[in-house]
């Protein structure tokens, strides 16, 4: 329980130092009845995400395959893909249970993360809390584009 916790508040000291840092990325307003749309950046907030802090805990999720460990990560979230004629990839998330939900497009070439600091909260299909998790944009110099929670 006090792991969960402490994981928990290291991901929002993480995310929190990422949106001190200039980065412009924001994590839009989510009611627990609406589904929001993530506003996308098209240009790089100036972090190249293998140097942020949080890199270690990320998991690709699209686009592609998602390996074990990122379904793992998933754990609490339905996520469905759906391709588009012009390459881009349309990505709906939603929680488990509450029916809090978002969605993005990736362009050609973006990569989407999760962020999954404690496995320890997460089984088949749950997850305790989702105060640990986070997504990550990453557009196709490696930079992030954008961040947000579901």
């Amino acid at each position: 329980m006090i792991y969960g916790a402490v994981a928990a508040l290291v991901v929002v000291a993480l995310v929190a130092v990422f949106v001190l840092n200039g980065s412009g990325a924001r994590a839009p307003v989510v009611s627990s009845t609406a589904t929001s749309t993530v506003a996308q950046q098209t240009n790089n907030s100036g972090a190249l995400f293998s140097s942020r802090p949080y890199f270690s805990y990320s998991y690709l999720i699209a686009p592609g395959n998602v390996s074990p460990q990122s379904r793992s990560a998933l754990d609490g979230y339905n996520m469905t893909v759906s391709q588009q004629a012009d390459g881009s990839e349309n990505v709906q998330l939603s929680v488990v249970g509450t029916g809090r939900s978002d969605a993005i497009t990736l362009a050609a070439g973006q990569k989407l993360y999760i962020v999954e600091t404690s496995f320890g909260d997460d089984g088949p299909n749950y997850d305790g809390s989702m105060a640990d998790d986070g997504f990550v944009l990453v557009g196709p110099t490696g930079y992030v584009v954008n961040t947000f929670s579901v």
